[in-house]
């Protein structure tokens, strides 16, 4: 798939910086059916092969690079003057939402919204092909005569006092502090590496002390990892950086050989404070769909085929064989339950599965009906699009359902209740706080020069509001 220029979003805490991974495990491939391993049935721990153990990098002394020219926003941080509108059709259809107003061709519909459906409509009204429209954030444009004021739609921060923020600024990524009064308070920038192949936004380390990115130098795609505190970075040539584990420091990376002439990868992870990249088996060009587990102190990855989990010590359990020709299960984006007792696989297309990790039980939940389309890319451009509300509740962002049926999906796994909140432009799907998921959006209403913009969503109502300009949300 083409490559586009990726929008930098970092993040920052109250008192020290934190910077939001936001590559997470976006673009997964659906892999179900590659796998040629004979299947392994058993649940006991293997060794995995000897692991060489690279020297590590020497660690530079503090560099303070000159400050780059910041280029200004499309749209400044903090929230935005949008207002609240139901649809109101008069006889009981969706509405359409299009991606630039008026009725012509370049204008079909990107997808429809129900009955009542809450909108935050932006700007002036544009009187285009006979109608009048108005840009809806998260959505599109809509006509004005099918939609109504909604007094009393929440608003605001919710439980929350403060979100710090980001965006992209030309070289480098700008981060602000937003309160709930909507007072804006700049914090200090950081690199944003987004131009060329191997280049990786900022991400944090769980106790942020560390920032790891990726950059081209000489034509290499080379890891940076940084020390906060003093500036100091160790820089690995051929490696990637794929995500930090939920707890502990821990980088989960990719490593290259022989490239560009004959290209190939492994995965490994890496110890700041050692600066050694520790090897998995040499499983070259595998594990495309990889998680960590909450701990941090393993990895689930489907291994040609088979669902395995995989510690740092390179010990291994296979949960889910691979299935025969025909019968295989379709991998794609993976989340674990925060109990670490189920897996969530989300492919491109195709039931999402449900996986129990102690016993190897797989079950589904069938989506809305698709459109077939090209390709196996899946997942989304920036965070997760796949995540658990609770043990029994996943949510997940469909894009490829029929008209009506795209949007942010909620169920249950035991084949329960299912709401559909049919947001278009959506990314970095996450829980924050009980009953709220944070969700980011992009919005270009001119097609030049977008923006990101944080929300929040009440699970309950079904209802979004807008929070602030900016993305990777810390939520104070």
């Amino acid at each position: 798939m083409a490559r586009q220029r990726r929008k930098r979003l970092v993040i920052g805490g109250a008192s020290a910086l934190v910077v939001a991974a936001i590559l997470g495990v976006a673009g997964l491939a659906a892999t179900g059916g590659q796998a040629q391993t004979p299947p392994r049935t058993s649940a006991t721990a293997t060794p995995s092969l000897p692991t060489p153990t690279p020297p590590a990098s020497p660690t530079p002394a503090p560099v303070k690079p000159k400050p780059p020219i910041e280029e200004p926003m499309a749209m400044p941080f903090g929230p935005l003057a949008a207002e609240p509108y139901r649809v109101k059709t008069g006889d009981g259809d969706c509405l359409n939402v299009r991606p630039s107003p008026g009725t012509t061709f370049k204008s079909d519909p990107r997808t429809c919204v129900p009955e009542g459906f809450l909108l935050w409509l932006l700007g002036p009204a544009r009187e285009v092909d006979g109608h009048s429209w108005r840009y809806a954030l998260g959505e599109g444009w809509v006509a004005t005569q099918y939609v109504v004021p909604a007094p009393g739609a929440a608003t605001g921060f919710g439980p929350f006092k403060a979100v710090t923020v980001s965006n992209a600024a030309g070289p480098v990524t700008k981060v602000a502090r937003v309160t709930s009064g909507g007072a804006v308070a700049e914090l200090p920038s950081i690199p944003d590496i987004a131009d060329a192949l191997g280049d990786v936004p900022p991400a944090l380390s769980p106790d942020g002390k560390w920032t790891a990115y990726g950059s081209q130098v000489g034509y290499v795609p080379t890891l940076t990892i940084r020390e906060m505190a003093t500036g100091a970075e160790t820089k690995y040539p051929q490696v990637f950086l794929t995500s930090w584990s939920p707890a502990k420091n821990r980088l989960l990376v990719r490593i290259n050989a022989n490239c560009p002439a004959d290209c190939s990868w492994t995965t490994g992870w890496i110890d700041p404070q050692e600066g050694i990249i520790h090897r998995f088996a040499d499983k070259k060009n595998n594990w495309w769909a990889i998680t960590w587990a909450p701990d941090g102190g393993s990895l689930y990855v489907v291994d040609e085929g088979a669902l395995t989990q995989v510690s740092l010590a390179g010990e291994s359990r296979v949960i889910v064989a691979k299935r025969p020709e025909g019968s295989e299960i379709r991998w794609g984006q993976l989340a674990v339950s925060e109990d670490g007792k189920r897996l969530l696989s989300s492919p491109f297309q195709g039931a999402i599965t449900i996986i129990d990790l102690r016993t190897g039980a797989v079950s589904t939940i069938e989506r809305a009906t698709q459109i077939p389309v090209l390709g196996k890319c899946g997942g989304g451009g920036y965070g997760a699009l796949t995540g658990w509300l609770d043990a029994a509740t996943v949510i997940w962002h469909e894009s490829f359902a029929e008209k009506g049926g795209n949007g942010i999906t909620i169920a249950n796994v035991n084949g329960g209740s299912r709401k559909l909140i049919p947001f278009f432009t959506v990314s970095d799907i996450r829980k924050v706080a009980p009953d709220l998921v944070s969700f980011t959006t992009y919005e270009n209403p001119e097609s030049q020069g977008g923006f990101f913009l944080t929300w929040l969503l009440d699970i309950r109502t079904g209802e979004a509001r807008p929070v602030t300009v900016g993305a990777t949300p810390a939520w104070e």
